[in-house]
């Protein structure tokens, strides 16, 4: 009972920071696409323009717009103007680790 009990708690401590768990479900969210999905994973190679992941994805400019736009919006990736262009690139490390873990767990289940 002691053990069950210190699990309740363990678990209502993991939870304790409910905007944390909102913030984390939103960004989980935006990754639940699969277009955005491999826009992020592209970004993962280094800073790109829009037409340059519209062209490595095989995808419309106007798609991975829509796309870089709510990424941005999430805070999942950064934009830098340059000119006429704008370069987007991921805001920190931590995609690419989520990224690494992902694909760690999908091997280890398959």
């Amino acid at each position: 009972m002691d053990e069950l009990n210190q699990t309740i708690l363990n678990a209502r401590h993991a939870i304790e920071n409910i905007e944390k768990c909102e913030k984390m479900a939103e960004i989980f969210k935006v990754l639940g696409d699969a277009g955005r999905l491999k826009v992020v994973k592209a970004l993962t190679a280094g800073e790109l323009c829009a037409s340059d992941i519209a062209l490595a994805l095989n995808l419309e400019n106007s798609v991975v717009s829509h796309q870089l736009k709510i990424l941005k919006a999430s805070g999942i990736i950064l934009a830098r103007k340059d000119g006429k262009y704008i370069h987007y690139k991921l805001e920190n490390e931590c995609v690419i680790k989520l990224f690494e873990l992902m694909d760690q767990h999908l091997s280890q289940c398959n």
